[in-house]
């Protein structure tokens, strides 16, 4: 599995609508990242079944 480096936003002691935000967007980053390496995990790994098999 691809190691994914994401830094995500620290809360502040008061509730900030910018910070969360921002949070959210960070969140919404490592779940693009999750999806998009899983993808490619399962393209590689029917390439290589492929070519075991063929």
């Amino acid at each position: 599995m691809a190691r994914i480096v994401q830094s995500l936003t620290q809360p502040l002691p008061e509730y900030d609508q910018q910070v969360q935000q921002s949070f959210v967007r960070d969140v919404d980053s490592v779940v693009q990242k999750l999806n998009t390496s899983f993808q490619q995990e399962i393209k590689e790994e029917a390439e290589a079944l492929a070519l075991f098999l063929g």
